[in-house]
């Protein structure tokens, strides 16, 4: 009695939230060895990418038990570039993505100040979040994958910047002020973007060990930093993305975001040798 209840519970929700009525902004379509790279082109396709949002985020992240979906009212407005397997017809990979060109609605805004961001650059502006890959699919091939989704989507819509938050499990200000002293030290922190964390965003003590951090990193925190890196914000850095502030910290999800930007001249140079065929 209680699963039917929830289930007409979450049917109700996604009827709230007009899943039932999502077009694609944009179509996309790349074949690639086994895999298939494109947008969510209807209501079914979505609520898939929902639940594989529901597996990574709320079960393997949160530690929560039970099968469900994870959606909120973005999505709507949002595309979505999933990667499906062909053989086993199965997401495997979803991003959502979202181009001011046809919203001006934004999820990263609710975590950081962008208002001199907007204003003081030229968009359109292409907005990346809720990035998530099957742990069983977790490789460097699939990555690149995504990314050249991403880069012709980039193309299509005509955006100039990608930004977005890049969640880390990390959920104490000791851990993301070293992460975030490290990422400095590499030279992946930039200040011209003048952003912070909103007020509700804002770390607790993030600012005391930062100022620890400041005189600097042994060699075992540097590996310790390293090593709580996820590889999808490797590959952001990889092709030429910086972090514009401080780390916001999302109570919801339990972990802090980093605010990440990307220019389109300022993709790497090796970006297309990135697109090999995926085996």
């Amino acid at each position: 009695m209680m699963a039917l209840v929830d289930q007409l519970k979450q049917s109700t929700q996604l009827r709230w939230n007009r899943v039932h009525k999502f077009k694609a902004k944009i179509n996309l379509y790349i074949e690639v060895g086994s895999y298939v790279i494109k947008t969510a082109e209807t209501p079914q396709e979505l609520i898939e990418s929902f639940r594989l949002r529901h597996e990574v985020f709320n079960q393997e992240f949160r530690g929560m038990t039970g099968s469900g979906l994870d959606f909120d009212k973005f999505d709507y407005y949002f595309d979505h570039l999933v990667i499906v397997h062909k053989d086993l017809k199965k997401i495997i990979g979803t991003y959502r993505v979202n181009c001011s060109k046809f919203s001006k609605i934004s999820y990263t805004a609710m975590e950081f100040d962008l208002q001199k961001f907007f204003a003081n650059n030229e968009g359109p502006f292409l907005e990346l979040g809720r990035a998530c890959i099957h742990k069983d699919y977790r490789k460097g091939s699939i990555i690149s994958l995504l990314w050249r989704g991403i880069a012709e989507y980039m193309n299509l819509s005509g955006s100039k910047i990608l930004f977005g938050c890049s969640s880390l499990k990390i959920n104490n200000p000791r851990e993301a002020a070293l992460t975030y002293k490290y990422l400095m030290d590499q030279g992946l922190i930039t200040n011209k973007y003048s952003c912070r964390p909103t007020k509700k965003f804002t770390m607790s003590h993030f600012e005391n060990w930062f100022a620890y951090f400041q005189k600097g990193l042994s060699e075992h925190q540097v590996a310790e930093a390293d090593g709580l890196m996820p590889s999808l914000l490797k590959s952001y850095m990889k092709l030429g993305a910086q972090v514009a502030c401080e780390p916001a910290f999302d109570e919801e999800f339990d972990c802090i975001d980093l605010l990440t930007i990307l220019r389109k001249e300022d993709l790497a140079q090796s970006l297309a040798n990135r697109f090999q065929v995926v085996r």
